[in-house]
């Protein structure tokens, strides 16, 4: 894998032009380790990108299996959806991407579940009518339930934990491998 060494500051910026491309790019930026995690980051793991689910979904499994956990988030600063992927020891705990909520996989659990149990809703989302007033409940609560809420709790918040470390060296851009 081709890679080159780049400034946070670049890298945030290449991200946010790629991640405006109308298709997935294969372009993604490595930060070093972020308080005990290493961040992977471009739209080649947007798993809103329904073409992608099943091979992010088995690269997440698989990195898992070989590193303990690993996890994915996607944040819209523009509204467009929220979703996150979860897995451990090769084994999805959860995946949930809002605008399909027909791929969710596996239990809501910590921020997802005290949310949807606030909002009374003791299933799953994805089994909600989605014309329901319970949904409509729901998809209001996202302010509160957001990739980067989930991903603080999980894991690290990026959008935080870059400001934390102050200034970040050593980040790569590299060519991720063509989906198969």
């Amino acid at each position: 894998m081709d890679a080159r060494e780049t400034t946070w500051a670049d890298g945030v910026e290449l991200i946010d032009e790629v991640a405006h491309e109308e298709e997935p790019s294969s372009t993604v930026v490595l930060t070093p380790p972020m308080q005990g995690w290493t961040l992977v980051v471009g739209p080649y793991f947007g798993l809103p990108y329904p073409q992608q689910t099943v091979h992010v979904t088995d690269l997440c499994r698989e990195l898992s299996a070989q590193f303990g956990r690993a996890q994915l988030f996607f944040h819209s600063e523009q509204n467009d959806g929220e979703a996150w992927l979860i897995a451990e020891r090769g084994r999805i705990l959860r995946r949930w991407v809002s605008e399909y909520p027909e791929l969710a996989l596996g239990e809501p659990f910590g921020v997802e579940r005290r949310l949807l149990d606030a909002y009374g809703i003791t299933g799953k989302p994805e089994d909600l009518a989605p014309d329901s007033d319970l949904a409509g409940d729901w998809a209001a609560t996202w302010g509160d339930c957001w990739a980067t809420t989930v991903a603080e709790e999980n894991s690290v918040d990026p959008t935080k934990a870059a400001v934390d470390t102050g200034s970040i060296s050593g980040m790569l851009v590299a060519a991720a491998p063509p989906f198969e």
